[in-house]
């Protein structure tokens, strides 16, 4: 038996509830209230796709913003520092834990974007450079090279530097043989044992272009008109054909000779500078190197008016900086021979309309220093110029 904790009469301990007043006789202990039922898991799966949806929104967004300020700042360094910074702030405050794998992607490749920029960043064109020093002369007088016939042609090749150049026995009528020689600074120069390395055919005045695995030389034939040479390595050399290079009319040009081919490839189209007997330079375009074609009748770039470049011209390279397209050139104003011939600058935004630098000529028309081609060297751009020997002039 036992007391109702209500009445205190005597229940007995089977019973569960007092007969006199009701009363529960089982013993309270206490209760925890049971948690209340958790969220439709519907409900999260909506919740959580729409989270990933607007996350690749927001990326697609970064992208586009990124691009848009490389564009615009013309820096990766800038845009990729931009949108890391932006997708940081984003993650901390929407908590876009999908954003984590990109922003440490970012940040591993910063420092090798930023080095990459670093690496391309090219010093600007200037007009003003050091004296000449000699680093290349011609053979000895029984050598097939004991004279150099302008333009040699420079290329730097990582570690290396390889120059081709023409070399004959100093006459007007000696054949003119394609010779090697590479350097490791630029300077100090090693003939290549296999010289001359093409004697196949007259070449001279050559430019060499090197196109993914391929080395294309543009180069002038004993008539004074322009070839093309290929080549695997740079030192084993085949003739391709005389260039076809076409009126406006589409007839070929008869004016002839077309000589001191100078070749630049943009966006899929072969630019190709050329000569008439020095007396101003045309411009012919190609797509597959089979045929060029005059964009106009007349030269894009002529003679004079000043003095040093007003009987002959013709053009050595071009090279884009931006938005500016710059041409070396040589010029003589000396009537007689041997005349005196200069290196000189021209700059243009169409590759059609030119402007010749005020500070022409860049060096004294009596120094005969022309046939100038410039070479970056991976801080600077050197200027060497060909006509004789070989002198590399340093900027100031």
């Amino acid at each position: 038996m036992r007391p109702c904790p209500q009445c205190n009469a005597s229940v007995g301990n089977a019973e569960k509830v007092c007969p006199q007043c009701g009363v529960s006789m089982i013993p309270s202990i206490g209760f925890q209230a049971a948690p209340p039922p958790g969220p439709d898991p519907a409900e999260l799966e909506s919740v959580d796709r729409e989270s990933r949806s607007l996350s690749w929104y927001l990326l697609a967004g970064h992208a586009l913003l990124g691009f848009v300020l490389w564009k615009l700042s013309g820096s990766t360094t800038i845009a990729a520092g931009t949108v890391l910074g932006l997708m940081a702030v984003e993650s901390l405050l929407i908590d876009l834990t999908i954003f984590l794998p990109f922003c440490v992607a970012i940040v591993f490749l910063l420092p090798t974007t930023m080095w990459a920029e670093e690496a391309a960043t090219v010093g600007p064109i200037g007009t003003s450079y050091s004296d000449g020093q000699v680093v290349f002369s011609p053979g000895d007088e029984s050598d097939w090279d004991s004279a150099i016939r302008e333009r040699g042609w420079i290329l730097k090749e990582g570690d290396t530097y390889r120059m081709w150049y023409t070399g004959y026995d100093g006459t007007r009528e000696g054949v003119k043989h394609l010779g090697l020689a590479t350097s490791p600074d630029g300077v100090t120069w090693t003939r290549s044992a296999e010289n001359p390395i093409f004697d196949e055919r007259w070449v001279e005045d050559m430019q060499v272009v090197k196109q993914e695995d391929r080395y294309l030389m543009f180069a002038e034939t004993d008539k004074g008109h322009s070839q093309l040479l290929t080549s695997d390595d740079g030192v084993s050399w085949t003739w391709d054909s005389d260039l076809n290079i076409r009126d406006t009319n589409g007839e070929p040009v008869t004016d002839r000779p077309c000589g001191t081919p100078t070749a630049y490839f943009e966006d899929g189209t072969w630019y190709l500078f050329y000569e008439k007997w020095d007396q101003g330079v045309w411009l012919a375009t190609s797509s597959d190197l089979k045929m060029f074609t005059n964009v106009q009748d007349d030269p894009v770039l002529t003679l004079g008016p000043e003095q040093h470049d007003e009987l002959m011209i013709a053009l050595n390279q071009i090279i884009k900086q931006g938005d500016t397209y710059y041409a070396f050139y040589h010029g003589t104003g000396t009537p007689t021979k041997p005349r005196d011939w200069c290196t000189c600058m021209a700059t243009s935004s169409d590759l059609m309309h030119w402007t010749k630098s005020a500070a022409n000529p860049l060096f004294p028309t009596t120094e005969n220093e022309s046939s100038g081609i410039l070479v970056h060297d991976g801080d600077d751009w050197r200027l060497y110029t060909m006509h004789g020997k070989v002198e590399l002039h340093r900027p100031k």
